[in-house]
């Protein structure tokens, strides 16, 4: 007769670790601003529906930005959280619990990826070096861009403890700070 042990189940771990699944979506991010640059550069329609559809003014020049001032990097800091931190907000209300609103985030979370990571990179697909000198930011922002949505698709496998989730927003609110001060004064002015 054979015996069997009465065990506990271990408990799942993730097959990666936050850290690294932060730095994935990071990277993930970095190659959709430039897989989406390169689609506008090198195709006419592309190129088209960048103008149009995005609102990209393709034949005028690029402007040098206004006079920097600290109002300016404090609206910049502002409206950048505001589009980048919510779905941090979404796990903090438990949304991932449920599975409606489960559905409703994730499809929020990736049309938001969509909107903010589109026009940056047809801009660059358009523009391409010229613009460069007014992009001192990005790394920073397309942090940010990512790590929201990282956090959220996280919290749908693994439940985020109060602390990670506010490590997350610390360092998302440090990187847009310095995205905005970077944006602020490290690009051309007139």
């Amino acid at each position: 007769m054979v015996t069997t042990e009465l065990t506990r189940p271990q408990p799942v771990r993730p097959r990666h670790s936050l850290a690294e699944q932060l730095a994935h979506a990071y990277s993930a991010g970095w190659t959709l601003l430039l897989a989406a640059a390169a689609l506008c550069a090198l195709i006419p329609a592309a190129r088209w529906l960048a103008h149009h559809e995005l609102a990209l003014q393709l034949h005028v020049r690029i402007r040098p930005a206004p006079r920097p001032t600290l109002r300016a990097a404090a609206w910049l800091l502002i409206h950048n959280a505001r589009a980048t931190m919510w779905p941090l907000l979404a796990v903090g209300l438990g949304a991932e619990r449920h599975r409606i609103l489960r559905r409703v985030v994730d499809v929020s979370v990736m049309a938001s990826v969509a909107v903010n990571l589109l026009p940056i990179a047809a801009a660059v697909g358009v523009y391409r070096s010229a613009l460069v000198p007014y992009l001192p930011h990005l790394p920073f922002e397309l942090y940010a861009i990512t790590t929201g949505p990282a956090a959220w698709a996280q919290s749908t496998r693994q439940p985020l403890g109060r602390r990670q989730l506010a490590m997350i927003g610390l360092s998302m609110l440090a990187a847009l700070g310095i995205a905005a001060l970077l944006e602020t004064w490290a690009v051309p002015h007139r």
